[in-house]
């Protein structure tokens, strides 16, 4: 996380998001609450009247599905709106998304617009730029939430008034209605906007496409088509939202929002399965059988970890490391259980577990790849009732979170130098979360599932290595099996709780998170340089690159027991046939 120099303000500035005409968005959290904001830049020069405008436009709008405006702040380099963040991206990116989206998604979303629209135009204002674009998406445990945003160039008709022409136009030529490009305004410029988004949603493309001039002769005059794999009730809305002429549209958002719940009813969409594309974007990958033979006196591998140099493979209570140059094999035994395998830059940690009847004792031991495999040391042993824990890649530090007691909120953080075994505090009392995860050498962040607010979400909440937390902050979804990804620590990818048919994909800087339907619920996630690879006990194994989209998919046939990267371009799996263990590698250079 960097600071940007432009703002000194009571935000703090994580990165840019957007860039359009009129200035920047960036993400940010308030120093104060450590809630996510959007902050609007606005670039030198960038009139005030507009500024003015756009302010009072958002200030009078309060509505579900309109963005709203904050405050309105000033900082050494200008001014900037606060306005509220929207994690999932704009309508544009998820129309560009592999995955498509089911009927009832579409439509709601265009649901979402139209009240939105509908709020705006009760106080007498005109949008005049509706596109993919300028509508941002929030996420529910069950759908997405369109927003409308951007009321830059809105117009405000006083009700006393009647539509005044101006000379010229401002806005986006692909989704303006006819009357725009001669400067009249109508509410009906804003429902003709809202067809052509709904027929690119229901089509796949926009009706008419070419430069700024071609575009402005065809809304003006040319004529489309509608497919028949549109339902019919659908292809009357757009036909009528699309009219040349103003007072033929819709008479109103109201009406047009109508019109779809009308449809909807006639079709019986009120439920709809998610769609998984993936036959476009499906690579081939070969299958190589690694030859350690040996391998075949573990009956089950439960584990795995590598580096460039050795892979780490645990099984029940034996600790195996295998050379990926020589090939060379050796063996620990241990008189518990291995629990985990962490990697770290030069070596291996090893959490070993000792359950008891109400207590475990849990022994740490790291293996350093400057020593001797043979030579056991525990560096830690801990009695809990749980335990959870992550350190960062260097090696340096350890975070960990042990539970006392039954009791949710009975727990103890505590953060320690891994070459020492000191820490610079006493332990801290806290919950018990999910995970933790080491940001960087600086920062971890601790993952809680729970009710806060009100409502059932997770909670991220970032602490130091001196064990103090700082700032939370709150995902409107359930999530579990959340996996970093080890090229990038702020790329992570989950499942959600409620449905989990869905994966998760969040980028925690700029915080973004994309839904993605999976074609089953994985077992194994193993987050790498080249995406995600997700696999199933039963044999299937699915391969994301690092937007979410399908790039391939495969069923082995035999169990799965664990996944992991091998190299820059190969995932390394352990099968289970007959009680015999075996090492496979997928070859993913065609995903390069």
């Amino acid at each position: 996380m960097t600071r940007n120099p432009v703002f000194r303000s009571n935000y703090y500035i994580l990165a840019q998001v957007g860039q359009g005409q009129f200035g920047r968005v960036y993400c940010g959290i308030s120093r104060k609450t450590g809630k996510f904001v959007a902050l609007k830049s606005l670039a030198k020069g960038f009139p005030t009247n507009r500024f003015l405008r756009e302010f009072s436009c958002l200030i009078s709008l309060r509505h579900p599905n309109i963005v709203s405006c904050q405050a309105i702040e000033y900082h050494g380099g200008g001014r900037y709106l606060v306005m509220d963040y929207c994690e999932g991206g704009t309508l544009r990116d998820l129309m560009n998304f592999s995955a498509k989206l089911n009927l009832k998604s579409r439509l709601d979303l265009v649901i979402n617009i139209l009240a939105g629209l509908e709020q705006a135009h009760k106080k007498n204002i005109i949008h005049c730029d509706i596109k993919p674009e300028n509508i941002l998406l929030s996420l529910t445990a069950d759908k997405w939430v369109g927003k409308v945003t951007d009321f830059g160039i809105a117009k405000i008709i006083e009700q006393s008034s009647n539509d005044r022409g101006e000379s010229g136009y401002t806005g986006s030529p692909a989704y303006m209605a006819p009357e725009r490009f001669y400067g009249k305004y109508s509410y009906a410029c804003d429902i003709y906007s809202v067809g052509i988004i709904l027929y690119e949603l229901m089509i796949g493309e926009r009706p008419f496409y070419g430069l700024p001039g071609d575009l402005m002769l065809a809304h003006l005059n040319k004529r489309f088509d509608i497919p028949d794999t549109v339902p019919k009730p659908l292809q009357s809305i757009i036909i009528k939202a699309l009219e040349k002429l103003p007072k033929r549209r819709f008479s109103s958002a109201k009406k047009m929002l109508e019109a779809i719940n009308i449809a909807k009813y006639q079709l019986n969409i009120n439920q709809d399965k998610p769609i998984i594309s993936t036959s476009n974007n499906l690579s081939k990958f070969t299958v190589e059988i690694n030859n350690f033979s040996r391998l075949d006196v573990v009956d089950k591998i439960n584990h795995i970890v590598n580096n460039d140099e050795n892979i780490y493979l645990a099984s029940h209570n034996q600790l195996i490391k295998l050379s990926n140059q020589s090939k060379k094999i050796e063996t620990i035994n241990f008189n518990q259980s291995i629990k985990s395998l962490t990697l770290l830059s030069q070596g291996c940690l090893v959490l070993t577990e000792d359950k008891k009847q109400k207590i475990c004792q849990y022994d740490f031991h790291y293996f350093s790849e400057n020593k001797s495999f043979n030579t056991l040391d525990t560096c830690l042993q801990l009695e809990s009732q749980d335990l959870t824990y992550t350190c960062d890649f260097k090696g340096k530090w350890l975070a960990i979170i042990s539970k006392i007691d039954n009791e949710q909120i009975s727990a103890k953080l505590t953060v320690l130098n891994l070459q020492t075994l000191s820490s610079f505090h006493s332990p801290k009392p806290c919950p018990f979360p999910e995970k933790l995860i080491f940001l960087n050498n600086r920062y971890g962040l601790a993952i809680f599932s729970g009710i806060f607010q009100d409502k059932r979400q997770t909670c991220f909440y970032l602490f130091n290595r001196r064990g103090h937390f700082i700032k939370g902050f709150l995902f409107p979804l359930l999530i579990s099996k959340l996996t970093v990804n080890k090229s990038n620590a702020y790329d992570l990818f989950a499942v959600e709780k409620v449905k989990p048919n869905n994966g998760i994909l969040i980028k925690l800087n700029p915080l973004k998170m994309t839904r993605i339907p999976l074609e089953f619920v994985p077992d194994f996630i193993s987050g790498e340089s080249w995406g995600y690879g997700l696999a199933r006990t039963t044999g299937e194994l699915l391969l994301l690159d690092k937007k979410g989209n399908y790039r391939s998919k495969i069923n082995l046939g035999v169990e799965i027991t664990a996944i992991t990267g091998l190299s820059k371009n190969q995932l390394l799996i352990a099968t289970l046939e007959d009680r015999k263990a075996k090492l496979l590698t997928l070859d993913l250079k065609e995903l390069d």
